[in-house]
């Protein structure tokens, strides 16, 4: 918990100093355990703000998993020392159900540098001001692990050997020996087994498959990939097939010394697989001499399934649907393939519920993204799931959570299946990561960008966590803490197109137009099979009034095709062809466009009538057409059938209604639906700057209402001020 800059807190009779970890009363050190030290300069640093438990605990107890009384017992203890025993809290006060927040005022100041020769006395302390950063509990999360985040930092932890936790470990591919190159499946599997059993244990830190995958099975530079993950360790490993004989040899290093700390060669028949994958994790965890509850040691045990020839088909299965989830493969294909693979496996094994899990997961994947959109895929992906949960799988929570999710929008529902699958796989970043997604849904920003930044630590060479905390600082209007973050992504994943529409689309949002033009001029080639970079490009420039610029980013789209817009959703690429057209002044053109495109999101409403943003976008249709009365029903029920409270996915639909209400001449109530959006954390969807640019508000642009939310000075100030880099 050292801080980069030396500072001194004092509150009441107290001064805090972070720098030489002490604890004065009037002048007269007070005992603190270290732990007691940390926990109360996590509070204080963030005086007048909640503290979440989870914050609070990553924080204190970096890379490990504590019992809710720790935390509890702890804070009692600093209430005693610190004389807050009596009924008002003085420092520590209890948010019930959610965390802790430090009550006193609070000044912090700098000590001055020593002129030479002497010791000169220190300032008057400034009052604290609560920091006006949403990330600041992910700060702490990074903090508590060892590392200094800042804007520029790189997209991994980059840790000194000496500081990588002493049990923490990174999994690398396992090499194919075999000499059938089809057996790749294979080795791939004995590794995800092994890996997945080892994530089960919380007193290890484990990095996530998808960091891993990116490196080869025997790397020139152990110490690098060490300090790469900020692991102590690293396990690798080869596996050979040959009929029904499996040759695997293992081997764990000490990444900081190159030391050999355990190694085994393994051959057995191939339905003794099990049996090696629970021996090489088991005597992996003794090495590291990582402490395993009753519950750990029974996981590790167990067997998803008594049919080898059900685990083979299983293990095939899995290398086709992670092959979708890493984008290496043709998604539509491997999932048909994928998914015939996992019922194999079930009709072998009508017991084999880890099947089961993973084919719920990827049924109701494959319908959120579009892969299978027929309405039964969602029921398949619930029924799975429900026959796999008496297992008490993670996988199988994990599943349901989703469906719960992406199926159902049940926000509740899916947080406590994710909370279940975490108990069992502490240490898995997809499990933390699915957590964050929901509590930012719920509006619990900062604690969905701390669980963010946990998937971080665990997976640090997966685009996937940079990208999603950047368009959680989109939504906060942090758009310049944003655009470092998709910088990160893109450090990683040099090729991500859908990085760079979401880069570009922050920049808009923040008004630096040039910036966006030369982030899309950089886009890798060839690889827009989304229309996400195309949307961007009409974004850039449609907010430029550039019509013939618009219907040119267009170009080549067939009539029926749909395009994934950057922070909202797929829309037919007609609706956007007849906007460019209107701004042209070809009204006849246009208004055959809308036509078009109101007749193919009428249809896919019909097909998919739970998916309420369609019907924000038919009313954009139906007002292209002059069907106010129409227009204003549809996106009035895309706003109400967006689940309640969740501002994070309906802001954008909340901002088609207002643009539904302009064109049908209700000025007052778009600019009244506008000021809520601009008050709230919607900047994904709604800022000043775009306001001032955009030509939908054209028609209101004029009115008194519209004026004012140009004038409001918070908002303008924080928008420039952010497109500035402050």
């Amino acid at each position: 918990m050292r801080q980069e800059s030396v500072r001194i807190h004092a509150f009441g009779p107290f001064r805090l100093e972070a720098d030489e970890r002490r604890l004065l009363r009037d002048g007269a050190p007070v005992a603190l355990t270290a732990k007691e030290f940390d926990l109360l300069l996590a509070l204080v640093e963030r005086a007048g703000r909640l503290c979440t438990r989870e914050a609070l605990v990553e924080a204190v107890w970096p890379d490990s998993v504590i019992e809710e009384h720790s935390l509890t017992s702890r804070v009692s203890a600093l209430r005693k020392l610190l004389g807050d025993e009596g009924e008002t809290p003085r420092y520590i006060q209890t948010v019930r159900g959610r965390g802790y927040r430090f009550v006193a005022e609070v000044q912090t100041a700098a000590p001055p540098a020593p002129a030479a020769g002497s010791a000169a006395a220190p300032p008057p302390p400034a009052r604290r001001r609560a920091p006006a950063v949403a990330l600041a509990a992910l700060a702490l999360v990074l903090a508590g692990a060892g590392l200094a985040w800042h804007r520029a930092a790189p997209p991994t932890p980059q840790l000194p050997a000496a500081d990588a936790p002493p049990r923490s470990i990174a999994v690398l591919p396992f090499a194919n020996l075999s000499a059938d190159a089809d057996n790749a499946y294979f080795a791939a599997g004995v590794q995800d087994m092994i890996l997945t059993k080892l994530a089960g244990i919380a007193d290890l830190r484990v990095i996530s498959r998808t960091s891993t995958s990116r490196f080869p099975s025997r790397p020139d530079d152990l110490r690098a990939i060490g300090r790469e993950f900020g692991v102590a360790t690293v396990l690798e490993g080869s596996v050979q097939r040959s009929g029904d004989q499996v040759l695997i040899n293992v081997q764990l290093i000490d990444a900081r010394t190159d030391a050999h700390l355990w190694a085994q060669a393994y051959t057995r028949p191939f339905g003794n697989i099990f049996e090696i994958e629970t021996d090489v994790a088991t005597r992996v965890a003794d090495a590291l001499r990582a402490r395993l509850e009753p519950a750990e040691a029974s996981r590790l045990a167990e067997v998803p399934t008594a049919d080898p020839a059900a685990y083979d088909l299983f293990l095939q299965a899995e290398y086709l649907a992670i092959g979708i989830e890493q984008g290496r493969s043709n998604a539509a294909d491997a999932f048909r393939r994928a998914s015939a693979l996992y019922r194999r496996a079930v009709e072998r094994d009508p017991g084999f519920a880890l099947a089961k899990a993973r084919h719920a997961f990827l049924q109701i994947y494959a319908a959120w993204f579009g892969l299978d959109t027929s309405p039964e895929r969602v029921a398949d992906a619930e029924r799975l799931a429900r026959e796999a949960l008496p297992s008490g799988l993670a996988q199988a929570h994990l599943a349901m959570g989703y469906v719960h999710y992406w199926g159902n929008w049940d926000y509740a529902a899916a947080l406590a299946e994710f909370e279940q699958a975490e108990r069992a796989l502490p240490n898995d970043a997809a499990v933390r990561g699915a957590i964050a997604f929901i509590q930012r849904r719920q509006g619990r920003i900062d604690e969905a960008l701390a669980g963010l930044g946990q998937a971080e630590l665990r997976d640090p060479r997966n685009p996937l966590w940079f990208t999603e905390r950047a368009s959680t600082l989109a939504h906060l209007r942090r758009y310049a803490d944003a655009e470092q973050e998709y910088n990160r992504a893109l450090a990683v994943d040099p090729a991500g197109h859908r990085v760079v529409a979401y880069k570009a689309m922050v920049q808009l949002c923040a008004g630096r137009l040039t910036d966006a033009r030369a982030t899309l001029a950089r886009a890798p080639e060839g690889t827009d099979s989304t229309g996400m970079l195309a949307a961007a490009r009409f974004r850039l420039a449609w907010l430029e009034r550039d019509a013939g610029g618009a219907l040119a980013a267009l170009a080549g789209r067939a009539d029926d095709d749909w395009i994934e817009e950057p922070f909202m959703s797929s829309l037919p690429v007609g609706l956007l062809r007849a906007r460019a057209l209107a701004l042209q002044g070809d009204a006849a053109a246009a208004r055959a466009e809308y036509a078009k495109a109101a007749d193919a999101i009428a249809r896919a409403l019909a097909e998919h009538p739970q998916r309420f943003y369609l019907s924000s976008l038919l009313g954009l249709a139906r007002a292209g057409l002059g069907q106010d009365a129409e227009a204003l029903a549809a996106a009035r029920a895309g706003a109400e059938q967006a689940p309640a409270g969740d501002l994070f996915s309906a802001a954008p639909y909340l901002a088609a209604l207002a643009e539904t209400q302009a064109r049908t001449g209700d000025a007052p109530a778009a600019a009244a639906l506008l000021r809520r959006l601009l008050d709230e954390p919607a900047g994904r969807a709604v800022s000043v700057a775009l306001l001032e640019r955009d030509p939908s508000w054209d028609s209101i642009r004029d009115t008194p209402a519209f004026r004012a939310l140009l004038a409001a000075p918070g908002e303008a100030a924080a928008a420039r001020a952010d497109a500035a880099g402050g």
